[in-house]
């Protein structure tokens, strides 16, 4: 019944019906108290994975060649620097 992921999918679980807003919260705190509680390392390492799955991914920032500044990556095969927005333009100008 415990979803491993949150508003992906068309239809609603029926732990999101039961719990409604308060969903993500109560499905980790259940999480986390099953972990605590559990001795088999397999259902601990599954129940670790679904904890993963439910936290929010992070954006991924990489630092650019040539100033420094760490900005939203954006993938552009081209080039072997990582160039943020604005060295992008001034570098290269309209080749982009």
């Amino acid at each position: 019944m415990l979803p491993s992921q949150f508003g992906k999918g068309k239809v609603d679980s029926a732990f999101l019906k039961l719990f409604g807003d308060r969903s993500l919260e109560q499905a980790k705190a259940l999480l986390k108290d099953a972990w605590m509680s559990e001795d088999d390392s397999e259902v601990k390492a599954e129940i670790e994975r679904r904890l993963k799955l439910l936290e929010p991914k992070e954006a991924n920032q990489i630092k650019c060649s040539n100033c420094g500044k760490f900005f939203q990556a954006r993938r552009t095969r081209k080039f072997k620097n990582n160039f943020c927005e604005q060295c992008m333009k001034k570098r290269f100008g309209s080749q982009e």
